[in-house]
Parts: C-alpha cells; structure tokens; sequence
C-alpha cells in the first residue's frame, strides 16, 4: 500500500464558508472527507497539522513549522509528501520549498483549492486526486503543484520553484516559462518536454535520503515593489536593520533613480541588495540598471520573485559565511532557471 506523509497547515482548502464568510475549519472535516474517495482509500495517510491558517497569515516561520514537521514524521517507507495550502501565497510557499527540498529523493506536492470544499465548483478534490495519482505511480523527487484552471477540463502540474502568485481575477495559476511540466487527464498523465528538465534529469538531482534539517527560513528581509512615487524615506533602516532587500524591476530591467540613492544613502549600513526578476536573454540594458551593476546590487537572473525571496531567506537564515550564501543563491537547485 502507498504511504503518504499528508500535511495539513489550513488555507481555503481547510476552510468552510458559512453565511458567505470562509475561514480556516478547526475540524478540517471537510478535507479529511477527500480520503474517503475510492482512490485514496488505497493509501495510507500519515496525517499531521503543524499550522491552521489563512495563507495571507503566512510567515517564514511557518515555512520552519512545516519542514520541522516533516522532519519529525517523515519515515523511509512513504512514497511522498502532500501539502495542503491556501492559494493566496501558494506560490511563496512552495518556491521556499523546493528550495528546501532541492535534492530530496521523493516528491512533494502543494495542494490548494479555489473555493471552499463545500462548493460544488471547487477545483480542491481534483487537485487532490490528482496529486496522490503522481506520487503512487512516479515517486518523482522535486517539488510541484497541481491546479485545475477554471477554464481547463485537465489538472496541470508546475515545478514548484517556477509557479507565480495567482491571478485576482481568473484565478489561473501560471508559471515563469508559461509550459506546465505535465497535465492529469482522464485518469492519465502527459508530461511536456518544453521549456521542462526530462524525468532522467529530475531523478539524477533528487537523490538525497536525509532532509536538510540545518536549512532554516529567516524572515529579516525586506521585499520593495515599486511604483511611481514611491517615497524611500518611508524606509528607516536606522531603526530597524535587515539581512538583505529584494527590490522587484519594472518589465524592462529598470529602476527609479529614487532606489538608486536610496542604495547609495544606505551603503555605510553593509545591506546586501538584490533584484529580481530579472531576464537571463536580454542583450541590451537600461542606464538605470548599469548603474545597479556599478552598485554591486546582485541580480537573481532567470527567476521569478517568489523564487528569489525564498532563495534569500533559505541563505541567510542557513548560513553565515558569504561565499556560501552567494554559492547557494546563483546555484540553480530545482530548476528554477530555464538553463540546466
């Protein structure tokens, strides 16, 4: 029988709505009712609950909560892991994760859902489905999530380092290089090679049998994304100093010289700065972002920014000595970058 490492940390898909308000349910009845389904009666589910929160909530100390979690169940004899989450910082979360479980030899698996299980229209039970459907036939290592798009009749599968936040409005979950890595269709499954690492890759990368258990989040960072106006004075780094900042670029590669100065004001402080996203095939720069590289501001090329805030925060907090938070964060762990 499959073995299965369930982890439950709440979001809409351990919600329920009651007089049109949805909040996370203390029960999870709802979810727990999913594993009664004739598929997922044949696995065996190992079930743990280390957080119960609306993922807006979430923090890079719950990512802590949720690997120490894992490290503290987790048994040789399981075929994977699923994770079950909120979709508002799905993407946050499993960009952190499969950084985390770059090297890990079995597959973990971010599950959310789109309503509330309640709703007859929730895409929840078929990412589920579909979801326990890869670990029992593939025991693939790597990080992914699953996710119905409400104009798909099919569940496509994204590296988790490559998923971006999900739209307001559509709520289609999308990625950095727009290809899913495979889609769930009628009980069958099509992998895509575009713009996707072959299987034989992803097997030779995830060979590792023991977690990182001295990787550790931090959440000393700071994340600006600018808009016009955007007033840096508003940012009193006297008071309160962090690791690092992650500055998000306009499409073109650009920044306002407002961020310029603000670098060059701080530079006495030693803050590391770092942005993203930045393109790895772009020829031609803007003067803006010359004077970032003059600056000795490090760009996270080729990957999303969910992506780059989880690499800073898994560095900074795991390691102390630069060269080795520099090694960790150009390395190209779970195939975040297109170039491998």
């Amino acid at each position: 029988m499959t073995k299965i490492l369930l982890i439950l940390t709440g979001g809409t898909i351990g919600s329920e709505k009651k007089k049109n308000i949805v909040n996370v349910s203390k029960r999870n009845n709802l979810l727990k009712s999913l594993l009664s389904n004739k598929i997922n009666k044949k696995i065996d589910f190992k079930i743990t609950q280390p957080i119960n929160i609306q993922s807006e909530n979430a923090l890079p100390k719950d990512w802590n909560k949720i690997i120490k979690s894992i490290e503290e169940n987790w048994k040789d004899n399981f075929s994977g892991i699923i994770i079950t989450h909120g979709t508002d910082t799905l993407s946050y979360t499993a960009s952190a994760l499969s950084q985390y479980f770059f090297n890990f030899y079995k597959p973990v698996v971010f599950v959310s859902s789109d309503k509330p299980l309640n709703d007859k229209k929730s895409n929840g039970k078929s990412n589920f489905i579909s979801a326990v459907e890869f670990i029992r036939r593939f025991e693939l290592p790597g990080t992914y999530v699953p996710y119905k798009n409400p104009e798909n009749n099919f569940v496509s599968f994204f590296i988790g380092s490559r998923v971006k936040q999900i739209g307001g409005y559509k709520n289609n979950l999308d990625n950095s290089y727009g290809d899913e890595f495979c889609i769930y269709k009628n009980k069958k499954f099509f992998f895509k090679k575009k713009n996707n690492p072959s299987i034989k890759l992803i097997k030779k990368r995830g060979k590792k049998r023991k977690l990182n258990t001295k990787f550790r989040f931090t959440d000393k960072l700071v994340l600006i994304n600018p808009y016009p106006g955007l007033n840096y004075n508003f940012f009193d780094l006297n008071r309160l100093k962090p690791k690092a900042i992650l500055h998000t670029l306009y499409h073109s590669g650009t920044s306002s010289l407002r961020f310029i100065n603000f670098i060059k004001k701080n530079k006495r402080k030693k803050i590391n700065f770092y942005v993203a996203p930045v393109s790895e095939k772009k020829k031609n720069i803007y003067l803006s972002f010359k004077i970032l590289k003059d600056l000795k501001v490090k760009s996270l090329k080729g990957i999303t920014v969910e992506t780059a805030f989880a690499k800073i925060s898994l560095a900074y907090g795991s390691f102390k000595n630069k060269k080795d938070i520099n090694a960790f964060l150009n390395k190209n762990n779970f195939f975040e970058k297109n170039s491998f």
